[in-house]
């Protein structure tokens, strides 16, 4: 029996559709990989030719340009700065044509949280290869390489969008682009998503881990999860396991606790989608009182089979920890590429694995090596990257940018077909150097998980400071941690954090040996910190799927946050 001739559910027809529509794509993608290098050419000289009479085409004369080369010496690498006059008079006055011959269709609100936020022009065409590398992309991958078993479950997908779609002077829409993914696929959440629409597009005050807990647990038939950060979907499994009985007992009753907090108007629509289900209840009851001892989404959704989210980086922690203490080996793990306001910038080529390959079709791409010291001579193409070197992205996109440097690091970590692997190491800005010593947010974060995994403890996420005030200047980590062993002491996990930061950045070690910086301080988070500076920058009109974890302190209202978060609102070791 084919996939047609079964009887799908609405989950299912849109799963289908996903499938049937992203099976060429993944195809094409791999034709694409035989010859990358010319298929990316071929996109160069394509966007050229269609904005060689834009103000910025005239410029730089686009329309003599006919190589690669002739474009490397002739359009300068670029940044934020030399476009936003251009930007100013298309969103503000509704010029055309100035950087962009295509149509813009939206402005990318970028994820800055202090200062003016940047406008970044998404053509027509350009949120096409958004779309289709995002959606049916993903679901024809899944499908090559897990079948079609899961096709008829739906998605707990932990996608939330509280921030508002504003509009600029000429009309067009202004904010976040997961924001406006969502909204054009709104119509059909219900049918795809277990989590309510209340739990999408919540109130302010509304308690969204418990709805999505809630109502995931309610679908036995769930077949996938997904989150734009899996960072929040740690925090909804954490909330699951801490407050089953009150979620059991709600879906047993069909009630909605008066402790849960939620207007009364969200209330009375959520209960108007719920009845008791005594039967799911007790089977629920009877897994979770076998503890969390063993991976436990296995057992609550027997037919689970994909994780999808962003898993490299900085958020490789989070899928570390979902996968070991909640999801277990069998479930498969999609793991988004590497996503910009700028452009789709890679996909992965395989499930399972946090690295991932350029799109051809996307953007065109050059690389200036990471000890390069901004000389632009020293920039590459696809087909000249070194394994094991780490670079700099500059991308043209089709939305106006040329030769723009992106300020991600990646590390080429070896070849699918002739596509090169990318391994995404971090912003190039996410660094620390009080004397010097450029230790990456890589560094930073192994020193805190070598700790954790030496010392036997859960950490749930850790930030840094640089203390240039301090004589000498020293690192101040901060650490959320779950279940410290009996009889630890803050002490012991400093020396040992001390010892694996110097590991990690051995000249961070050698200065802090010879007394130019001073050891390492450490502070110990109060429980929810974490999510707690979630919902305040929530509140502040952050979208969800903007916030990336905080590993480093890069502004005044950071500082403020970590430090009043200490245990008794103090530095507790000195």
């Amino acid at each position: 029996m084919t996939i047609e001739e079964r009887k799908l559910t609405p989950a299912g027809q849109g799963n289908l559709q996903q499938i049937k529509l992203g099976i060429p794509v993944v195809e094409a993608l791999n034709r694409m990989a035989e010859d990358p290098m010319g298929e990316n050419e071929k996109l160069l000289l394509r966007i050229l030719e269609q904005n060689k009479d834009t103000e910025y085409g005239r410029k730089y004369g686009f329309a003599d340009i006919h190589s690669i080369e002739e474009y490397q010496k002739k359009v300068p690498v670029s940044v934020y700065d030399d476009y936003a006059g251009y930007i100013l008079r298309m969103s503000e006055d509704g010029e055309e044509n100035l950087i962009t011959s295509g149509k813009v269709v939206h402005y990318n609100k970028s994820s800055g949280t202090v200062g003016n936020p940047k406008r970044i022009p998404l053509t027509e065409e350009a949120f096409q290869v958004f779309q289709k590398y995002n959606g049916p992309y993903r679901m024809g991958l899944v499908a090559k390489e897990l079948g079609e078993d899961w096709i008829n479950g739906r998605n707990m997908s932990i996608a939330e969008s509280i921030a508002e779609i504003q509009h600029v002077k000429s009309g067009v829409t202004y904010g976040a682009l997961s924001v406006k993914m969502i909204g054009e696929f709104r119509p059909y959440l219900g049918m795809s998503f277990t989590s309510p629409d209340e739990a999408i597009y919540p109130e302010s005050e509304t308690n969204t881990r418990y709805l999505h807990a809630r109502f995931g647990l309610m679908d036995q038939d769930l077949t996938n999860m997904a989150a734009n950060f899996l960072g929040f979907l740690l925090e909804v499994l954490r909330y699951m396991e801490q407050h089953w009985e009150l979620l059991v007992n709600d879906i047993e009753q069909g009630t909605i606790d008066l402790g849960i907090k939620m207007s009364e108007e969200v209330r009375s629509s959520l209960l108007k989608k719920i009845q008791p289900m005594p039967e799911r209840a007790q089977e629920l009851r009877g897994i979770f009182m076998q503890g969390f001892e063993e991976p436990i989404v296995p057992k609550l959704w027997p037919h689970a089979q994909f994780l999808t989210g962003v898993g490299s980086g900085g958020f490789k922690v989070y899928a570390d920890k979902i996968k070991e203490k909640y999801m277990g080996e069998k479930i498969a793990r999609y793991f988004t590429g590497i996503n910009a306001s700028e452009g789709m910038i890679s996909v992965p080529y395989r499930l399972n694995d946090e690295k991932s390959v350029p799109v051809p079709d996307s953007m065109f791409y050059e690389f200036l090596p990471t000890d390069a010291d901004d000389d632009f001579s020293k920039i590459v193409t696809i087909d000249q990257l070194e394994t094991g070197k780490e670079y700099e992205v500059i991308v043209t996109n089709l939305s106006g940018f040329y030769r723009y440097r992106m300020r991600d690091a990646v590390k080429i970590a070896g070849k699918y077909k002739n596509l090169p692997i990318l391994e995404f190491i971090g912003r190039i800005d996410q660094t620390v150097s009080i004397m010097g010593e450029k230790t990456t947010e890589v560094a930073l974060r192994t020193a805190a998980e070598d700790t954790a995994k030496q010392l036997g403890f859960d950490m749930i996420d850790f930030t840094v400071y640089p203390d240039v005030e301090h004589v000498p200047p020293r690192y101040t980590y901060f650490m959320e941690i779950e279940s410290l062993p009996e009889g630890m002491k803050a002490k012991e996990i400093r020396f040992f954090l001390e010892r694996n930061l110097a590991k990690a950045n051995p000249s961070m070690g050698d200065k802090v040996a010879k007394g130019i910086c001073a050891p390492t301080k450490l502070n110990i988070l109060e429980p929810e910190t974490y999510s707690l500076y979630r919902d305040l920058m929530i509140m502040k009109g952050i979208a969800p799927a903007q916030l990336k974890p905080v590993h480093i302190i890069r502004n005044e209202l950071q500082r403020k946050f970590f430090f009043s978060q200490t245990e008794y609102g103090v530095e507790l070791v000195k």
